[in-house]
This record gives C-alpha cells, structure tokens and sequence, in this order.
C-alpha cells in the first residue's frame, strides 16, 4: 500500500469514526451529512475519499461496546420489538427492516426503519387511513416516506414505498419480518 492509500484509508476511518460520534450524540440521521460534516471538520478536502454506510455502521457499533453498552444493548431491543410490532401491522406490505435497527449501529436517536412494497403511494395512504394511523409524507430523493408515529413506544417509523425498486447504495443489513421474527431473543440485542 502506498503513503497516498495509507493517509487515504486513514481519513475514511477517521471521517466514519467522526460521523458515527455526530450521529450518536447529536442525533444526525443523514448518514451523508454527518460523514461530509466529518470530512470538513477534519480539514480534508471534499473531494476526499468517503466512507460507506457501512462503516460508519462498525464506527457506532464499536463506539455502543466501548462506551455504553448496556444501554445500547436495551435501546437496540426495544427499537427491535418495536419493529416486529410494526412490521406485522404492515404485514401485507412485506416490510423489511432497514438501517441502524437491522444492521445494530443504534444511538438513542436511531428510528426504525420500513420499507414496503405497495402499488402505489394511494395504495398504502388509504391502508394507513382506513387503521386510523396519523402520518406524515416526506420526499426523500424522488421516493415518498410515511412518518409514521408508532404505539405503544416513542418510535417514529419512516416507511419508504419500494415501488419494486432495488435498494440503493450498499449491501445494507436487511431483515424481512420472518427473519427478525426468527431471532431468538438474546439476538435482537445484538
């Protein structure tokens, strides 16, 4: 490896280490904002080399076991059963749990995360109208978002309508209502 590829690694795990504090403690649930407000902070260039979801994701995982991890162990179970709940009421949408609460990396700030399939965004507005759920619809890069406040707990659910699209971006931890449903236990915690 050269010194140019060495510094550069350096600064990706610096700037995930970085954006993984801002997301943690400041609540920045944008993964590309807090990693370019990483970058700045650090003085390297925009242009510099960013790192993935991913390890931003490792970067919050090891800053839960080194700082606090029981109660980051209790949050990331709490926000799982809340998904599992969730996830049945929108059973017939197949939801697939996404971001912080699939892949672990939670903060006390950290949402739960759906992404449904539906025909259409009327589809699932009339669904959520006719359960007489309260929403809120958000744009988020050209595909709609459902705010979505869950009971019993303090959860804001975002629902992405897949639409059939793939997902984008990276290989993301995903985890289908089956296979959260098969986790034991001790394993919703981790």
């Amino acid at each position: 490896m050269s010194a140019w590829e060495s510094r550069s690694q350096r600064g990706r795990v610096l700037i995930a280490e970085l954006a993984a504090r801002f997301i943690a403690e400041h609540g920045i649930r944008d993964y590309g904002l807090a990693k370019r407000k990483a970058a700045r902070q650090l003085g390297l260039p925009e242009n510099h080399a960013l790192p993935s979801n991913e390890e931003v994701d490792a970067a919050l995982i090891l800053r839960r076991d080194l700082y606090d991890p029981e109660e980051q162990t209790a949050i990331l179970a709490a926000l799982r059963e809340q998904a599992l709940a969730v996830m049945r009421v929108f059973q017939r949408f197949d939801p697939i749990l996404t971001g912080a609460v699939a892949s672990g990396a939670v903060s006390e700030h950290s949402l739960v995360e759906l992404e449904i399939t539906a025909d259409s965004s009327k589809d699932f507005e009339q669904f959520l109208i006719n359960q007489g759920i309260e929403f809120k619809i958000q744009d988020r890069g050209g595909r709609m978002a459902y705010l979505i406040y869950a009971e019993p707990a303090d959860v804001w659910v975002r629902l992405i309508a897949a639409d059939n699209h793939p997902p984008q971006g990276g290989p993301r931890s995903r985890l289908t209502l089956a296979q959260l449903e098969k986790l034991r236990p001790d394993d919703l915690k981790r």
